[in-house]
């Protein structure tokens, strides 16, 4: 067995601004891991960590490097690589390229890399989408169709046609339960007589505003593109807003040059899952003491955190006193 020992968080700290690549050091980190799998040819390589990590558990190594037989996993690391007795035992090679994770890449080996998050051991609190593709056998819409125990519902279905607001999208191949911040994409919106979302500025089509929130979640999900205009565009977003906790007031705009608190957070400077912090406002928006008042307080806050230049200092503000 061979073991590689790195400090994880800051080695991807410094790659903030790149969505889709790694750079610096992690970069090298990932490019060592490949070619030593490529080299060495093992069964299996697996990252872990024994603390916690950002108010995350992180996965102790029984839980993602078994060493009973039969191999059994409980959960997906980090970052794997799986050889090619691991990819049949999950379906195939074309299954496990098409696991919902932030990269997949089949190696010279055959070997398949997949590293599940961007930042090590995100939102590893809860199983990941490609846990419940690989692990469960799921299918890959209802993997990454979002749990159980959350409640969804659009904060645009009470506004009036004309209204405006402002909602945050991803592309519709990012769906997942928890959306990185850098597939996230503030996107000011109108409302149309036909309850569709069209884009403030050039009138294009968005998605549909969901009314009908009974049945399954991922129905619920599919309806915002359930009734797409023939002059929509090809390349298609949905919100990822679409949370019972987030309130009408979180998005409404009163002219286009305002700005709420949906507008303030996006603007932030943050590694802090901008989402999670939205739901974490939502949920003391919903008190019943909470004012309208305590909505100019929430954005003066947000305003004070936009001032800051240091981004941990940030992260570790919104990590304490908000989530």
């Amino acid at each position: 067995m061979l073991n590689v020992s790195v400090d994880a968080n800051r080695l991807v700290e410094v790659d903030r601004s790149s969505g889709d690549a790694y750079t610096g050091p992690a970069q090298l980190f990932v490019e060592l891991i490949r070619r030593l799998a490529v080299e060495l040819d093992p069964f299996y390589v697996s990252t872990f960590n024994r603390a916690i990590m950002d108010g995350e558990i992180a996965p102790t190594p029984k839980t993602v490097l078994p060493v009973e037989t039969p191999f059994e996993l409980r959960r997906l690391p980090w970052l794997g690589i799986y050889s090619e007795p691991l990819i049949e035992r999950f379906g195939g090679c074309e299954r496990v390229l098409d696991a919902p994770a932030w990269k997949v890449e089949k190696l010279e080996n055959g070997s398949i890399l997949i590293v599940t998050t961007r930042i090590p051991w995100d939102d590893y609190g809860s199983k990941h989408p490609a846990d419940r593709y690989l692990l469960d056998g799921m299918d890959r819409a209802d993997a990454v169709s979002p749990p159980s125990d959350v409640t969804l519902s659009d904060p645009f279905a009470s506004f009036d046609p004309d209204a405006i607001g402002t909602d945050v999208c991803v592309h519709r191949e990012n769906i997942a339960p928890e959306f990185a911040n850098e597939d996230l994409e503030l996107v000011p919106v109108r409302v149309d007589e036909h309850r569709n979302l069209r884009h403030l500025d050039t009138g294009t089509f968005v998605r549909n505003v969901v009314t009908d929130t009974t049945g399954d979640k991922a129905d619920i999900v599919k309806r915002m593109l359930s009734d797409i205009p023939a002059t929509a565009e090809d390349d298609l977003y949905v919100s990822a807003l679409l949370r019972d906790v987030i309130p009408p007031s979180f998005i409404r705009l009163d002219d286009p040059e305002a700005e709420n608190v949906v507008t303030k957070v996006m603007d932030l400077d943050t590694t802090v899952s901008k989402i999670k912090l939205l739901v974490s406002l939502g949920r003391v928006a919903q008190q019943d003491d909470f004012t309208a008042d305590d909505l100019d307080s929430m954005e003066g806050a947000l305003d004070t955190l936009n001032d800051l230049d240091d981004t941990e200092n940030i992260d570790q503000y919104i990590r304490k006193r908000l989530l």
